[in-house]
């Protein structure tokens, strides 16, 4: 199981929690992933978004906002 799945399920110790944290601060690639299992998991719940392009729109918007400061 990667550390995104383990922190939606909770299962990260306190350090783990804190190192991936920080991680987050840097790592695009790592929001997203744990943005999109979050989405499918809500999915697998019946849980619906009131749009559900508007989260890829931000992310995409970040992104952007991002490569503009590089």
């Amino acid at each position: 199981m990667n550390d995104a799945a383990r922190l939606l399920d909770g299962e990260l110790t306190q350090a783990e929690l804190t190192t991936l944290l920080e991680r987050l601060k840097h790592d695009v690639t790592l929001r997203d992933e744990i943005s999109a299992q979050q989405l499918i998991r809500d999915g697998l719940a019946g849980l619906r978004s009131a749009d559900a392009g508007y989260t890829l729109r931000i992310l995409a918007a970040v992104r952007k906002a991002q490569r503009r400061k590089a």
